[in-house]
C-alpha cells in the first residue's frame, strides 16, 4: 500500500470518530472538516534557505510552509502526496541534521470562513483575530479548551478570509462539538458588531 491508497482508505477524523456532520452554515460563518491534506513537519537544528525564518510567518502556495519556530516548519498541500511535498523539502540545501517526515495522518484540520470566523476564534483563545485579518497570511499556536491548535489564517481566491485550525487527530470529536457549540455566539456577535 502507498501513500495516495493510505489516503484514499484513512476515514477523516470526524469520520473516524463517529461524528456524522461534518459541516456547520451560520449567518456568518461556515464549519468545516477539512480533509486530503498531506502534512510534512520539518525539523532543523539551523535555519534553512527559502523558508520562512521567523514564528508565525509562511510561504509559498501549494505547498505553502508555515514557520511554527525557529528551526521548525509545518508544510502544507491540496495537491501534492506526503511524498512529493517531503522531497520537495529535502531537495532544498538541508543542514545535515534536518528531518522531514509525514505528519498527514496525525492532525485533523478544520476550516472556518466568514465574518464570524476571527469572532470565534477570539471567544476559544486570547489571540485577538478581528486585527490579525489585517496583518496577511499569518499562523499562529494556541490553546483552545486546553487543546493546542495550529491557527493558519489566508485568504481564499475570492479574497475572504479563511482560517485553518490543525490539531491532534484524536481530540477532533471533541473540539469539533466545542467549535459547534460556541457557533451560535460567534454568529450574534459578529452580526450585530460594527468592528468587522
Amino acid at each position: 500500500m502507498n501513500d495516495s491508497d493510505l489516503a484514499q482508505s484513512m476515514p477523516s477524523a470526524l469520520q473516524q470518530s463517529g461524528t456524522a456532520s461534518r459541516t456547520y452554515t451560520g449567518k456568518t460563518l461556515v464549519l468545516a472538516e477539512s480533509t486530503n491534506w498531506s502534512i510534512v513537519r520539518l525539523r532543523s537544528n539551523e535555519s534553512i534557505p527559502g523558508l520562512p525564518d521567523e514564528t508565525g510567518q509562511c510561504s509559498g502556495g501549494d505547498p505553502v510552509t508555515l514557520c511554527l519556530r525557529p528551526g521548525e516548519w509545518l508544510s502544507l498541500s491540496k495537491i501534492l502526496t506526503p511524498q512529493q511535498v517531503r522531497s520537495e523539502l529535502m531537495s532544498l540545501a538541508l543542514p545535515p541534521l534536518a528531518t522531514a517526515y509525514d505528519n498527514t495522518h496525525g492532525l485533523a484540520v478544520f476550516r472556518l470562513q466568514g465574518s464570524g470566523a476571527p469572532w470565534l476564534l477570539s471567544k476559544l483563545s486570547g489571540l485577538d483575530y478581528l486585527a490579525g485579518v489585517n496583518s496577511g497570511t499569518r499562523c499562529a499556536q494556541t490553546r483552545m479548551a486546553h487543546i493546542s491548535v495550529l491557527v493558519y489564517f489566508h485568504e481564499n481566491g475570492a479574497g475572504d478570509s479563511v482560517f485553518d485550525l490543525l490539531l491532534d487527530r484524536s481530540y477532533a470529536r471533541y473540539y469539533w462539538e466545542l467549535l459547534l457549540a460556541s457557533a451560535p455566539h460567534a454568529d450574534e456577535l459578529a452580526s450585530t458588531s460594527p468592528h468587522y
